[in-house]
């Protein structure tokens, strides 16, 4: 039997790659195959390493919340 579950470093991997360009939550959910309880475990732990950074942003529709892979994250994906 082949176990398709995916390590810590694959989920925190998809959600740096996917937070290069800028990501909104929903976002990071939705193409990172992630439930809303393994994003509120990871978000925590890159914010608070500086991997990730969460951003306010201004959009025709309001605010938004994003989040942007940093320096240290960029060289924690290589």
């Amino acid at each position: 039997m082949v176990n398709n579950r995916r390590s810590e470093l694959e989920i925190i991997g998809k959600i740096l790659t996917l937070s290069a360009d800028g990501a909104k939550p929903t976002e990071i959910l939705y193409k990172g195959y992630l439930s809303y309880t393994q994003f509120k475990k990871y978000l925590p732990f890159l914010l608070e390493r500086d991997i990730i950074a969460e951003k306010n942003v201004v959009r025709d529709n309001g605010r938004a919340k994003i989040y942007m892979i940093t320096a240290k994250g960029k060289e924690f994906l290589k």
